[in-house]
């Protein structure tokens, strides 16, 4: 299967690649940022999606989720609901509460964060930003974001292989078999300094049986 920006590769079944710009953009009601979109289950059962936050404000709350963020670009968010606290900094994925009425202030500015959320019980989403070559076994969802960078991939036999460009969505549904990713190198200038940063992130988004249940019932 071909991709619209990459008509001439073949891609295993299951897997799509899309470049960023072709997922509409829609503003937050608060006006505060705005979001695109990325995949999301046909029951809304979890989703995943990229914000830009443009300044301080209320979060929405989604009744019955856990939320994942992790900041691409920018210094970070801090979250605020009541006594409580969430820091959301740049590289580093947190987990907290949807139904929280969370209120956002920006740290140096905006920022832009990836965010998965799931329903408790149904759903576990993770997310990583990839650093190094990564295996990603199959049988569940899987979403890669290349923001400023590029992630290659090959497929774990090595038959199928390509370099999508920076600012793409590459979207691998449970059917597909597993993928091993790669980030290129990638060097950002910030004033005299060059630091290295991360060129892409792995969302992965996986059923919860009722054993797994039992199991985290346990742990508590």
């Amino acid at each position: 299967m071909a991709s619209a920006q990459f008509p001439d590769a073949q891609l295993p079944a299951g897997v799509a690649v899309q470049p960023l710009a072709s997922f509409p953009t829609q503003r937050w009601r608060n006006g505060g940022g705005t979001t695109r979109a990325l995949a999301e289950a046909p029951d809304g059962g979890w989703r995943v999606s990229l914000a830009d936050v443009e300044r301080d404000g209320p979060y929405s709350r989604f009744a019955g989720m856990t939320r994942l963020s992790l900041v691409m670009e920018g210094s970070g968010v801090t979250l605020r609901d009541a006594a409580d606290e969430v820091w959301l900094q740049r590289g580093i994925p947190v987990g907290y509460d949807g139904e929280r009425a969370w209120q956002a202030t920006l740290c140096e500015g905006p920022v832009i964060a990836l965010n998965a959320m799931a329903a408790h019980g149904r759903f576990r989403a993770r997310m990583t930003p990839l650093r190094h070559a990564t295996l990603v076994p199959s049988g569940f969802f899987t979403l890669v974001l290349t923001l400023n960078g590029r992630c290659a991939w090959h497929t774990e036999d090595g038959n199928s292989a390509t370099t999508p460009d920076e600012a793409s969505v590459m979207t691998c549904g449970p059917e597909a078999g597993s993928l091993v990713l790669t980030p290129l190198p990638f060097v950002v200038q910030t004033g005299r300094r060059r630091i290295s940063g991360f060129t892409a992130a792995l969302v992965t988004i996986e059923p919860v049986g009722p054993s797994d249940i039992q199991k985290r019932g346990n742990n508590v």
